[in-house]
Formats: structure tokens, sequence, C-alpha cells
């Protein structure tokens, strides 16, 4: 079937967080962020700004009701500078107006005095003076100091990738409105609505009953909205309380990016060695990651960096070691591979340069040192249900290898400025949290009197699909029209406590919680059935 919401998307009908009908005395957010990279604040005036026509007020660190740490896995990270400023960008001031155009302009009237102190953006400079975001950690497996002599070939390298924009075409984004009993529902363009809850909760000084966070979809996210979509929907809840008014924050583009993190960049330096049959005998890997000025999500980011540093072969010898940096960059964070993908490119330059130096194709030595069924990763899991031999044994047949290597052997010795080249990248990746607590959801299913079906869970919609699934599992398991089914908004009233949308998971976990969930449901209606009809529930299909 096709996606639900592309219709929508097409003729623009989609709602979207900048789509929502705004209410009366509705007033509009914009952040005046740090212009140094680092250093201590020495005065902030925001005179200049209050005096301009339509400003209402100007928030700062000072008016936190609560505690002004928006940080997740580690509580290192402020809603607004306090003393200091980490990086270029961070927010200081909001500047709250009755239209977004004077709050706009108005931020840029607030004087900010910053007494500068050291810049550092290198991860292996910050490592080296001993700014860590969190301790180093090492995966290791067999004899890594003595392998090393059954080599027939050692190359070493260094090797950097680079930070990576999410470019959403939604950008962050937030309207808070007061529910008239002290609390806040507040709209926010987020993979985790019940992380925006806590920490909403946490800076204003609430019980989390008391905030409620609501999700229509998403236009694009790629990991950049699961944690740093929460400093703007915190603040723009910041400024509802505390006037008593409905508040927006929508992020400009050139805002959002430099506010918020990217992909990690990391820095490595490897040693591969290997046997003369092109076995993968040994492999050392120290990684420098470079985290920006707040942890974010960079520890969990680390740790799979770990888990993925060997991808998809079996080495008997390792010892790899990351080092999360902090550097004076907007905290980095989430985004697709979650640190994978920079451990597999180390593993596969490493492949890389020994294949140059052998001459013989990468390809080859990746075959040789495929996963096997019951091979050991470094921290101790079984490679079950292996396939990966079958896989690229198929991928050679269909796409007939041999043939396109030896095409473009023959380009490369015709032409002398264009060169032709075919990389094989094989991939092992692991879905779900590496926090296996997070690995959760739940449904809330009713069914209406008219036959109707409503449903909520903790999934966010965010352009992969998920809805369209959910309305399919509900749909099989009730033998029903798929247009008998609505998908409802992810709400921490309905569906609370839910892990972020994250992970690859968002559709396993919340279809399996919602196949539960239906099921349950449909027994009860076959009970029902059968004591009218006189049958058991077991004959009724």
């Amino acid at each position: 079937m096709n996606n639900r919401d592309a219709t929508g998307h097409v003729t623009g009908r989609s709602v979207f967080l900048d789509d929502i009908p705004v209410l009366k005395n509705t007033l509009y957010g914009a952040v005046t962020c740090s212009p140094s990279a680092h250093g201590r604040i020495t005065h902030i005036d925001t005179s200049k700004a209050m005096e301009l026509p339509g400003v209402v007020r100007v928030f700062t660190c000072k008016d936190i009701p609560g505690r002004n740490d928006i940080g997740g896995i580690v509580q290192d990270e402020t809603l607004f500078a306090q003393d200091e400023v980490h990086y270029c960008g961070q927010p200081v001031a909001l500047v709250v107006a009755t239209d977004d155009q004077t709050a706009r302009r108005a931020s840029g009237m607030v004087v900010i005095k910053v007494s500068e102190m050291d810049v550092i953006t290198d991860p292996r400079e910050a490592k080296e003076k001993g700014h860590l975001l969190i301790p180093s950690r090492t995966f290791r497996m067999g004899d890594i100091k003595n392998s090393w002599k059954e080599c027939d070939h050692i190359f070493e390298g260094r090797v950097e990738s680079g930070a990576q924009e999410h470019l959403y075409l939604e950008t962050q984004g937030a309207y808070a409105i007061p529910d008239g009993e002290g609390g806040m529902k507040i709209h926010s363009s987020t993979q985790g609505p019940a992380l925006v809850q806590k920490i909403a909760a946490r800076v204003l000084a609430l019980p989390m009953n008391l905030v409620e966070v609501d999700v229509t979809r998403l236009g694009g996210a790629f990991g950049g909205k699961e944690d740093q979509a929460t400093g703007v929907a915190v603040m723009a809840a910041l400024a509802s309380l505390l006037l008593d008014r409905p508040v927006k924050i929508v992020l400009q583009r050139g805002d959002d990016m430099r506010m918020t993190g990217k992909r990690h960049p990391y820095s490595a330096d490897f040693r591969i060695g290997l046997t003369a049959d092109l076995k993968i005998k040994a492999y050392q890997a120290v990684l420098y990651q470079n985290g920006g000025a707040a942890a974010d999500l960079s520890p969990a980011i680390m740790e799979r960096t770990l888990f993925h540093s060997t991808n998809a072969y079996f080495i008997p010898n390792t010892e790899v070691t990351v080092h999360s940096c902090r550097t004076n960059l907007p905290p980095n964070t989430a985004f697709r591979g979650f640190g994978a993908p920079q451990g597999m490119f180390v593993i596969e330059s490493a492949i890389a340069r020994a294949a140059t130096a052998l001459k013989v194709p990468a390809h080859e030595i990746q075959k040789a040192n495929f996963l096997q069924e019951g091979d050991e990763f470094q921290y101790g899991q079984r490679a079950t249900g292996v396939n990966l031999g079958k896989c690229y044994g198929s991928l050679a047949s269909d796409f007939n290898l041999e043939e396109i290597a030896r095409e473009i052997s023959d380009f490369n010795a015709r032409k002398t400025i264009f060169r032709k080249g075919m990389a094989v990248m094989p991939v092992c990746f692991g879905i779900s949290f590496t926090n296996t607590s997070m690995n959760q959801a739940r449904a809330l299913v009713h069914i209406y009197q008219d036959g109707s079906i409503g449903i909520s869970t903790g999934a966010v919609e965010m352009g992969q699909g998920v809805n369209t699934k959910l309305a399919q599992v509900a749909a099989r398991v009730f033998s029903v029209d798929i247009e008998r089914i609505k998908i409802g908004t992810t709400n921490t009233a309905r569906v609370a406590n839910t892990s972020p949308t994250a992970a690859s998971s968002g559709a396993d976990l919340n279809g399996n919680a919602l196949l539960i969930a239906s099921g349950k449901l449909l027994e009860r209606l076959k009970n029902i059935a059968a004591d009218k009809l006189g049958c058991q529930p077991v004959d009724i299909e």
C-alpha cells in the first residue's frame, strides 16, 4: 500500500509543528547565542532589546525556577549559559515578543560581553589536555601484544571522518501552551517526547504529570531531534510558564545549523596485521571522538563505535580504544548509524591500505575474514544466523563482480583522465538500543461503538512510514479495512515513559506492542461473539 501521509505531503495538508493554528495572545521567541567559542561571561545587557516595541521579556539562566540543566546521559549541559560560554551558538538568552520578526530583531540587540579563553576544536588536543566528556573505553580480545609476531604483513595509518549536518527539512521548533491548571502542553518537533517531558519538568520544577508533550509528525530528523530538540522545547515551556501565555519558537535555518551538533567527527590511528593468506590476525585502533562542549549522546555513540569497530569480520586479536573528547563546538549528537559508520570507516580504511600495498582487491581481504557462524565479537557475543558469506556469493554471482572488475581494468588501461573503480562494503549493524532497558514500547488501542479504531503508541512519524506500518498491523489483526484505523499523535499523557523513536527500532518495538494489545482485544471480541453465536471462540475467524 502507499504511505498514508503521501497525499497529505504533496498537497500540503499534512500538519507539522509550524502548521499548528496558534491561539490568541501567542508570543514568539528567538534565541540570543554566544558570539564566542569559549570565554567567561562578564556582562549581559538586555536594555536595548527591551526598548523595542513589542518585546515582552528577555529570559536568561537567572529566570529558571528549577535546574539549569538539560543533559540526558550526563547532566552537564545548561539551557542558558551561566558563567561561561563553551561554543559559538550556545544559547545565552531568549527574547519573547508579540511577533516573530520583532523577537528575531531584538535577539540581535542583546549585548553579551565575554572574556575570551583558549579554544579547542581538535579532539587529539583535547585528549592531550585531559578534556574528556567521560572516561575512555577499550574493547580487547585475544592476545594483541604477541599476535603481531604471527603476521606476515603489518600496516599502519591515520584517518579522519568529518562532521555531517542533518539538514532535516523542518528546523527545530516547539509551541508551549499553559493548561490553566499550573501545567504545560508542549508541541515539540522531537524524536523523544518522554525526554522532553522529563527535562522540561526538571527545568520548570514541575512534576512530570503536569507536562504533556505532543508530536504529530516531524519533517525529518535522522537522529538530530533525539536529544537536541529538547532545548528549544524547554525554552518555549519556560517562557510560557512564567508569562502564562502560549509561546512558539521555530529556529531559522542558519540558527539551527549554528546551534545544533552534527555527526561526530573522529580522528583515528590504526594498525592491522595479516597472514599470507589474507587473514586479519591482529587489529589495533585508537579513535578520538569529537563530542563537542557537552556529552549529549556521545557516551552511547562511543559505545556503538566500539561495538562495530571490527564491522563484519572475525579478528581473533583486537584492541580498540575510544576517547570521547570535550571541545568548543556544539555538542555533537545522534546521526543515522550512531557511531557505527565512524568505527567501520577505520577498519575499512585499514583494509584498503593493506589491499593497496599488497596489490589485491580489497574485497578479497574482506571475503577472507567474513564472520562465520559462532564467531565471537570483541564484547563476548556469539554470531548466530550468519548469512554474510551466502549474501556475498549471491551478490558476486547475480552482478558478475569478476566481469565488472575486468571491464574496469580494461577501461582504465584505455583512459588517461577518467578512472573507474568498484567497492564492496559489507555491514554488520545491530539494531535496537545498546541500553537494553530502552528496548520497550507500549500501545493504547480504542475500538469505538461504530467499529472504528483509534491507536496511540510511542512511535514518532518522521517520514519513515511508521504510521502506515502500525495501521497495517492493526488492520491485519482485526481483519478490517485500513481506512477504519486512525493513528493518533504521539502523546505522553496517553502513552507514558516511551523510548525515543531511534535505533532502527520504532516499528519493531511499537508494532509488537500494538500486536499484543490488538490481540488481547480480539480475544475479548471472539469470546463475546462465541457466546452470542453459541460456538467456541476457536471456531471464529
